[in-house]
């Protein structure tokens, strides 16, 4: 049995990636019906007013800019997750790159926001959410960042009443910061040769 993630191939590695976030989907389905039923889970889809577009694209760029930040002007060991974000994002397609991001920000969000938050609300969803993202805990400040990210999601679903706003905002991070990922790779990749 392997030990740790460094000890998994990258096809296992993203296999476990689409395991986790089909497990989050239906859980997040399954337990929204069954808290708020069909007519409430609908209502948690409601379309949000374009200020809610804007406030998640403002929320987007705030946590997309502080990361790129983070990782140009910090040290990389404080940020380092085991390198898995660049052995899953490293060689993917950009369409497998979208395709990930979209699928991990709605159902993510869907859990979060649309299930535990309701009823555990921002402070307690997002300290579940920051210890949900396990191996970001050794790093105080990936958890601070995880923290943040999820507090400003939430704060979104608060303000428009609709999933749309967070999902919009989580995918725009996970999109944004992958390709960042991925160029920053190749870029290396590219300077070694």
């Amino acid at each position: 049995m392997k030990r740790n993630l460094q000890e998994v191939d990258d096809a296992t590695l993203c296999l476990n990636l689409w395991l986790t976030q089909g497990l989050i989907l239906a859980i997040a389905a399954s337990c929204s019906l069954w808290l708020h039923g069909w007519d409430g889970t609908l209502g948690l889809f409601r379309l949000p007013l374009l200020s809610g577009v804007g406030w998640a694209a403002a929320a987007a760029t705030v946590v997309i800019l502080t990361s790129i930040a983070m990782d140009r002007y910090l040290p990389s060991n404080w940020q380092d997750d085991g390198s898995i974000n660049e052995r899953i994002f490293g060689n993917m397609s950009t369409a497998g790159i979208v395709l990930v991001c979209v699928a991990v920000g709605f159902s993510e969000e869907w859990l979060f926001r649309g299930v535990i938050h309701p009823f555990a609300g921002n402070l307690w969803t997002s300290v579940i959410f920051t210890i949900v993202h396990t191996r970001y805990l050794r790093k105080p400040l990936l958890v601070i960042s995880m923290f943040g990210t999820s507090w400003l999601l939430g704060l979104l679903f608060e303000l428009e009443h609709s999933l749309w706003p967070p999902i919009l905002a989580h995918i725009g991070i996970d999109l944004v910061l992958a390709m960042y990922l991925r160029y920053t790779i190749k870029r290396r990749q590219g300077e070694e040769l």
